[in-house]
């Protein structure tokens, strides 16, 4: 999905962390772990369509976990994530399938140690 309007990288960056605060702590270290180190890991690339693309996905996480942190607040039980859709899955490298797997079990874990502290 497009967007008409990117965000620069750091007006993007600085959005995702800062809702990020409205998440339960295991979720909110495991996802700014992950931003900050995807845009370090991204950092330096030359490519337009990269990073047009790069920039355009973490502007829909941004706006997914806005619709869903909205939720958060007004008490309704929520499920985090959204599903990837399988053609998206399938352009995947086997090292972006392997550091999917990995956040996959760590978001795993995160929830796991959120339920137990409820």
């Amino acid at each position: 999905m497009a967007h008409k309007n990117l965000l620069p990288p750091l007006t993007l960056y600085r959005q995702i962390l800062r809702v990020h605060r409205e998440l339960p702590p295991s979720l909110r270290s495991l996802g700014d772990d992950y931003v900050k180190s995807e845009f370090k890991r991204h950092k330096d690339i030359t490519n337009p369509i990269h990073i047009v693309g790069f920039l355009s996905e973490w502007q829909s996480y941004l706006e997914e976990i806005k619709k869903q942190t909205s939720i958060l607040a007004s008490n309704e039980e929520i499920k985090f994530g959204k599903k990837i859709e399988l053609g998206n899955l399938e352009k995947f490298s086997d090292q972006q399938l392997g550091q999917l797997y990995e956040l996959r079990n760590e978001t795993k874990t995160a929830v796991v140690r959120l339920k137990k502290s409820e």
